[in-house]
Order: structure tokens, then sequence, then C-alpha cells
């Protein structure tokens, strides 16, 4: 990073002032931004003037906003941490580009990464979300990600830098919290050498899933012939595959599903699957990947990155943390058996779902047939489906039993439709 413009998100607390303290002692070249959220009073005026005066003591260009989060979630419909999120990055990435910063670094930390380990564990993962936090993603880099807690507050004492602490830290609503201090403290206890034992985990972890991204890129060059812009694949080499290859070879255009896959390819000729970027078509011999035409395809199938970002639907779906009343235009989803993006789409072949109130799946054409839908009804309907493409809700209508029951309400999101359906 050495001859790069670096911009340092400070917050007050230990880590980034730790941070800017060991680039300053390395002598980098770098900028603070500091975002001011409001959520804690004079509190945080006062870390907000903290930060500011180190930047300015040790003669770095310093950047600050204030947010108005609350009226931000409210309006957005998401909870504190995720507000803050979207507008700290965002805001990150509007101050580099204005100011011509290079990379953006932030203070997470080796705790950091077994906390949200232990999240991903708890939600149920693969290989991406054991890997944790990514040191670099793109232009965002996290420096201090080999060192643990205990080190950066070594480091803090020995240098004599000075922070702020954020008292919300200690409150265990949150489940970083709730792991954070009451978790990871039992693991310690478990083995001494807990740390360095995850650390090691943890590179093992990384090196795994290099060498399987080797791996599978050369065995999508094998099985891939390119078609001016589309992919052909022999369907007799995609039957000698394992499960697990097909998901790791499909998964860069979207099709995570090897059952759907195989059974696509077990189906007549011009049958096809999608994704929320490419169809999958069986075509004789071969499976077709092609780049779904989004001009086109617009109508059909909307993408939510963002679970405040609803503006774009054609529907009027939003999602809220606060309790609403369960019925056929409002379900309560829970949150940890699901990722994001979600999809708002039409049905498809082979669609099916576990209705709420009944045993059993059933294929959404089947519950159609049963609920006497017209043709008209069966087109109109929409879908909100999970990242794999498992229908959490059909839209007004019924909910997937297995996604949006839970005895546990921290853990539940409600979806509902702030208006009727259109007609048509």
């Amino acid at each position: 990073m050495k001859g790069k413009k670096l911009l340092i998100a400070a917050s007050g607390g230990i880590d980034s002032m730790v941070l800017i303290e060991l680039f300053h002692q390395l002598k980098f070249d770098f900028g603070v931004a500091h975002c001011n959220f409001q959520l804690r009073g004079k509190e945080s005026d006062l870390d907000e003037k903290f930060t500011e005066k180190i930047a300015k003591d040790y003669q770095y260009q310093f950047h600050s906003i204030r947010f108005l989060t609350h009226d931000y979630c409210k309006k957005n419909k998401v909870n504190t941490q995720i507000g803050a999120r979207a507008l700290r990055y965002g805001w990150f990435q509007e101050t580099k580009e204005e100011y011509n910063y290079d990379y953006i670094l932030t203070g997470h930390h080796l705790n950091d990464v077994m906390e949200t380990f232990l999240i991903n564990l708890s939600r149920g993962t693969g290989i991406e979300g054991l890997a944790g936090i990514p040191p670099i993603n793109n232009d965002i880099i996290r420096p201090l990600l080999v060192f643990s807690r205990a080190d950066i507050e070594s480091f803090a004492k020995n240098s004599n830098t000075k922070w702020r602490e954020d008292q919300s830290n200690a409150e265990t609503k949150y489940l970083r919290n709730k792991i954070r201090h009451h978790i990871t403290p039992e693991l310690y206890k478990l083995h001494p050498n807990f740390e360095s034992n995850f650390l090691n985990t943890l590179v093992k972890i990384h090196e795994s899933k290099d060498f399987i991204k080797q791996k599978i890129t050369a065995l999508q060059k094998n099985l891939f012939k390119t078609n001016e812009k589309d992919f052909t694949i022999d369907k007799t080499l995609v039957k000698s595959l394992s499960d697990y290859e097909i998901y790791e070879v499909f998964k860069p255009f979207g099709f995570t599903s090897p059952h759907e896959i195989n059974k696509l390819i077990s189906t007549q000729t011009g049958k096809q699957i999608h994704s929320s970027t490419h169809t999958l078509l069986n075509n004789r011999e071969v499976l077709i990947i092609s780049l779904i035409n989004h001009e086109i395809d617009i109508k059909n199938k909307y993408t939510i990155k963002n679970l405040e970002d609803t503006s774009h639907l054609p529907i009027s779906l939003h999602f809220t943390e606060s309790a609403r009343e369960i019925n056929k235009n409002c379900v309560a989803i829970d949150i940890n058996k699901i990722s994001l993006p979600l999809t708002v789409r039409k049905r498809k072949d082979g669609d099916y779902f576990y209705p709420t109130g009944m045993k059993g799946k059933k294929k959404i054409s089947k519950f159609f047939k049963d609920e006497k839908h017209s043709l008209r009804d069966k087109e109109k309907a929409w879908l909100l489906c999970s990242q794999k493409e498992e229908v959490i809700w059909i839209i007004g209508q019924r909910a997937d039993r297995k996604l949006t029951e839970t005895s546990k309400k921290e853990n539940l999101v409600f979806a509902y439709l702030n208006a009727p359906l259109p007609k048509g």
C-alpha cells in the first residue's frame, strides 16, 4: 500500500485509533473519515470531536458526516445495524471517489472474524461463510485481521494511543455482542490456545478455499465451450460430476441447486431454469448458459439486495423488524434461515414450497390448482424467494412454514404489502 492514498474509517474506538497510530508510525499517506450516527446523543458528538482532534494533531485530512440514522432506518424499514452499515459504506465510497483515495481501511480484527465465523456457523453456511471477513474486498482493506483484541489493547497501551469507549458494545441485545460476551469467553476457557488455533484453522480454510477455486476453474475450462455470448456444456460430462462439483461449477452463474440441474438434464429438450443473472437451457445433448437480457426479463424478476431498497418492485412490498399482524398480506420471515439477495419473481416449472397450515410440500402449480386459480390469477401471482430460489411466500396468499415459523421473535423480519396487488 506504500505510495497509495488511503482513507481510514475511524469511529474513535480502540480498533480504528490503533489503526491510525500504526499507519502514522509507518508514515503512510492517509486521511481519516468519521461517521456521526447521532444515536448516543452527546456521546456521539464527543466521538466526532475526539477523532477530529487526533486527525488534526497528526495533520491528516479529516472527513466527517452526520446521519439522521433513526429517520433513515424508519423510512427504509430496517434495523439500526443494517441502516448504519448502508449509510457508512455508501459515504466511504463517495468520499473515496471525491478525494481520489485508492483504498478504504477499516479496523476489523481477529475477534471480529471469530464472531462472524460463529454467526455464520449458527445460521448454516459453506466454506465462504466460514472464511469470515475477507482481508481485501475490492477497494476495502482490513489490515488488522490477524491481530486479536488483546494484541490491539497491548499496542494501544505501549504506544499511549487514546480512544473512546462505546458503551453500546456492552449491550447484549445484538447477536454479535451476545457471542462476544457469552460464547467466546467460554471457548477461551475450554482451550488456552483457542485464539492461535482459530487463526491456524482460518488459514487452512482460506488455503482450502483457494485450492477449491483453482480446481473448479480448471474443471470449468474443461466443461464449458464458448459459443458467441453463450456457454455450452456436454450433459454427459455433467452427469459424471458430484453434487458438490455441480454446485461449485454452476454457482458463478447463480445456479446453486444440483438437484434442479440434474432434473433439468433428464427433462425434454427446450426446458430451462433461471437464476437472477442467467438462463440454463436443456438443448438436446448439451446445456446452454445464457446471460439474461434484463431489459426483457425485468418484468418477471426483481432482485432485492437490501431490505430497505424495495422502491423498484412492481408491488408495494416492504420489510420491517417491528411486529405486525400475520395474515395473507404479511408474513414473518426467520432471517436466520435465508440470505440476501432475495427475489420477487413470477412462478416457474418445478417451484414448490411447504405451505403454512398444511403437511408436507406442494408444487406451486398444484397449490394454484387446488385453490381453483384461473390462468389470469396464476399469471399475476408474485413469489418472494430466497437466494437459493426457495419460495418464501406466494405474496398475498400463502407462506412457506419452514422459512417463516420460528419461536425466536428476535429472528423475525416482517414482509408486508402496503397496497393491494395490481390487477392483471
